[in-house]
C-alpha cells in the first residue's frame, strides 16, 4: 500500500505544527505527524541571535552614517551574515537527519505530515541573501550542497501552503509569546513580508504537487475548516482518500 509524505509549509506563526497535529487525529493515526526537530537551535540560543543580528542590520541600513562608525557598521553586517548563514547551515543539517527518519516511516507503509519541509530552506536562505544577510559566495555555496545532497532523498505527494497575512501573523507571534520571535512582530520590521512575497512564486514552481490555504478565510483549528483543508488534499491527491474514511 503507498504511503504519502504531505509537508506543510508557510510564514513562521502560520499554522504548520497544528495543521500537522489536526491532520494525524482526524485521519484515526493513519497520519504520523512528524514535528521538525530545533531542540539544538534553540537550546543552544541560535535563532534568538540570528534575528537579533539581522534586525540590527536592517534598522541600520534604514539609517544615515553620515561617515560615523565605518568600523561600526561593518561589525553589525558581518555578525547578521555569519549568524544568517549559521542558522541555515544548521536547520539544514537538523532537517536532513529528520529526512532520514521520514524515509524509514515511509519505507515502513506509514503516510507522514511533515510540519516544515527541508525544501522551504531555499526561501529562507534566498531571503537571507536577498536582505545581505548571507553573501553571494555563500548562497552560491549552499545552492551547490542542496542539489548535491538531495539526490534521491524523499519528495512530497503534496505540498500544503499556508498563506497569511503578515499583520495576522505579527499577531499570532503576539500571542504565542516566543521571546526569540518578538522581533518580528515590531510594526517596523519586515522580516515576515519579505518572505511572504517569496513563498507565492516558490510554491507555484515547486514541481510538486501543492494546495494553497488561506488561513484567515479558512480555520482549521475547527471540524468545519479541517474538512475543508482535507476535501483539497484528497481532491490534489486522490489516493489520500483512505487515510480519512
Amino acid at each position: 500500500m503507498k504511503s504519502y509524505l504531505i509537508s506543510i509549509a508557510g510564514n513562521i506563526a502560520a499554522g504548520k505544527s497544528t495543521l500537522t497535529r489536526a491532520l494525524e487525529r482526524r485521519s484515526g493515526g493513519q497520519i504520523v505527524s512528524f514535528i521538525e526537530q530545533v531542540d539544538y537551535v534553540k537550546k543552544h540560543g541560535y535563532l534568538e541571535k540570528y534575528y537579533q543580528a539581522v534586525s540590527a542590520y536592517d534598522r541600520l541600513k534604514r539609517t544615515k552614517l553620515d561617515g560615523k562608525d565605518p568600523d561600526g557598521f561593518l561589525r553589525i553586517k558581518e555578525e547578521a551574515e555569519y549568524w544568517g548563514y549559521k542558522i541555515q547551515e544548521t536547520y539544514f543539517l537538523t532537517r536532513l537527519l529528520d529526512l532520514g527518519v521520514l524515509n524509514e516511516l515511509l519505507r515502513e507503509g506509514r503516510s507522514v505530515a511533515q510540519d516544515r519541509s527541508i525544501y522551504e530552506d531555499r526561501i529562507f536562505t534566498k531571503n537571507s541573501n536577498n536582505n545581505e544577510y548571507i553573501t553571494d559566495h555563500d548562497y552560491q555555496k549552499y545552492q551547490e550542497l542542496f542539489k548535491l545532497v538531495m539526490r534521491n532523498k524523499p519528495k512530497p505527494d503534496l505540498i500544503i501552503y499556508l498563506e497569511s497575512d503578515v499583520h495576522a501573523l505579527k499577531g499570532r507571534i503576539t500571542g504565542r509569546n516566543r521571546s526569540e520571535e518578538s522581533d518580528l512582530a515590531r510594526p517596523e520590521n519586515t522580516y515576515l513580508s519579505n518572505l511572504n512575497d517569496l513563498y507565492r512564486p516558490w510554491i507555484m514552481k515547486c514541481g510538486y504537487p501543492y494546495l494553497i490555504i488561506d488561513t484567515e478565510a479558512i480555520d482549521f483549528r475547527t471540524d468545519e475548516g479541517l474538512e475543508k483543508v482535507i476535501e483539497g488534499i484528497t481532491y490534489r491527491a486522490p489516493g489520500t482518500k483512505r487515510l480519512f474514511a
